[in-house]
């Protein structure tokens, strides 16, 4: 048993190193690059087959973004506080789930100028994440 617990335990920091050690091609090296100038600690990983994101602090805040294998931008994710949610989107929330707190709330941005906003909140007893429009209209 305690064989297994080691071996699980090496198993689980060799995958936490691997995310800092992917291979990024230049082209999304250079577009993150350009787009962040300021950012410190970044750290790499896969999103997907097609997709790295990078994991970094901007402002001392933690910040992903998300870059196509030829550099094309595909998002960014950052957590803000609560109060920062434009007042439809607390107005949109308050009113489909009156007496709910929110516990998190990120802002994503999109090419195009497209913004979308994720608030997290308890029901039941379990964590739900809800995206809305800035004119708080429900995403799904």
């Amino acid at each position: 048993m305690k064989k297994i617990i080691i071996v699980l335990a090496a198993v689980i920091v060799a995958g936490g190193s691997i995310r800092g050690q992917v291979k990024v091609t230049e082209a999304a090296k250079k577009a993150f690059a350009e787009k962040f100038p300021n950012a410190t600690d970044v750290k790499w990983g896969k999103e997907n087959a097609k997709e790295y994101e990078a994991e970094f602090k901007l402002n001392g805040q933690p910040v992903s973004a998300n870059f196509k294998l030829d550099g094309s931008w595909v998002e960014t994710e950052s957590s803000i506080p609560v109060s920062d949610l434009p007042v439809a989107v607390s107005n949109a929330l308050k009113t489909k789930y009156p007496g709910l707190p929110i516990l998190k709330a990120e802002k994503t941005e999109k090419p195009g100028g497209k913004i979308i906003y994720e608030a997290v909140i308890k029901i039941h007893g379990k964590k739900k994440e809800i995206e809305l429009n800035p004119d708080g209209t429900f995403v799904k």
